[in-house]
């Protein structure tokens, strides 16, 4: 009987040995499964994010810090900063920094500045394409609200076509007010009073054109000279928008404005085509939203700043004429040679869509 005991109770031993042989199995392999998954949260707690992608885009012009083209720009730098969470830096290079006009028109072609802006005639220049100088023709335009009009609903559309085949893509416009005449010895209210006379013009075709074909003799002196070329009568007289008068000083060494509206400057806005294509789809949204946005500002700009550069120019001591409406179309009769030859380029369409601004 008690051999009976002994093997039964043997058995007993052996069956709960092994019991806690399996328990004691199972309750290691967990831990050893789970091991690499927390070898892999530490691994991704320890990896830093990929730093965010940064852009930057480079703006050259000639004016001056204090002028409203450069409040422009500022405004779209505040604006395209903001817009992509300063993802893109804009960098602003003022008051020939980059060189004059046709040389920051020229670096924005080859890449080496990004965006510049300058009237239809500077891009036509670089880029051996006259036609980019439809928007910028003499006596083009009936007031500021046309200007207004054709900068929202022609200039980016239509210039891109044009510019379509060059290394530029057009983003928009700097309205820089309508453009009068300046002279140091006389006033010139008729046309005959520019025949012979010596004309500061920026070094751009359209101007050299159409004072040539008022009678006058343009000479091409860059922005910065044009001072000292009054002053030292090297020139007899000078154009430009009346804030430019204002901040450039030509009203201290001209005695007479005429008002002439000869010209609405249109400074169409450019960046290098390869630098646009370059940037991703948001944030070539968010610039182009930001020179639109601009353009507005600048128009407010305008509105209430012309009546001060009026006020510093009649205190400065010059005399004002109103040219009279007859004398204007006689001006503008005597350019008819420059509206054949956009004719010739077969821009009619686009002429009378502007005309009827």
């Amino acid at each position: 009987m008690k051999k009976i005991v002994a093997i039964l109770l043997c058995i007993v031993m052996v069956f709960a040995l092994c019991a806690c042989g399996r328990g004691s199995a199972s309750q290691s392999s967990a831990p050893a499964a789970a091991a690499p998954a927390a070898a892999d949260s530490n691994a991704s707690a320890d990896t830093p994010a990929a730093p965010a992608e940064k852009y930057q885009m480079v703006i050259g012009h000639v004016y001056t810090e204090d002028s409203l083209e450069h409040q422009q720009m500022l405004k779209i730098k505040e604006l395209v900063e903001a817009k992509t969470n300063g993802a893109c830096e804009v960098v602003i290079f003022a008051n020939e920094q980059l060189g004059d006009e046709q040389n920051i028109a020229e670096q924005c072609v080859t890449g080496a500045c990004d965006v510049g802006f300058s009237e239809g005639s500077v891009w036509e220049t670089v880029t051996n394409v006259p036609e980019f100088s439809v928007f910028g023709l003499p006596f083009q335009y009936s007031g500021v609200d046309a200007a207004e009009k054709v900068t929202k609903e022609l200039i980016r559309p239509e210039l891109n076509k044009i510019a379509e085949g060059t290394d530029l893509y057009v983003l928009g416009n700097v309205y820089s007010g309508f453009r009068h005449m300046m002279s140091v010895k006389k006033p010139i209210k008729t046309l005959e009073d520019l025949k012979g006379f010596k004309m500061r013009v920026p070094n751009a075709t359209i101007y050299v054109e159409m004072f040539k074909c008022m009678g006058a003799n343009p000479t091409t002196t860059a922005f910065s000279e044009t001072y000292q070329a009054l002053q030292q009568g090297v020139v007899e007289g000078s154009e430009c928008d009346l804030a430019n008068i204002v901040q450039q000083n030509w009203h201290e060494v001209n005695r007479y404005m005429s008002y002439t509206y000869h010209l609405a400057a249109m400074n169409v806005i450019c960046i290098n085509r390869d630098k646009w294509n370059s940037y991703p789809a948001d944030i070539q949204a968010a610039i182009q939203e930001a020179v639109i946005e601009s353009e507005d500002y600048c128009f407010e700009l305008r509105a209430t700043a012309d009546a001060d550069y009026i006020g510093a120019i009649v205190d400065a001591g010059v005399e004002i004429y109103e040219v009279p409406q007859e004398e204007l179309a006689r001006m503008k009769e005597a350019c008819a040679p420059i509206y054949q030859t956009f004719l010739d380029y077969g821009l009619g369409d686009l002429l009378d869509k502007i005309a009827n601004a």
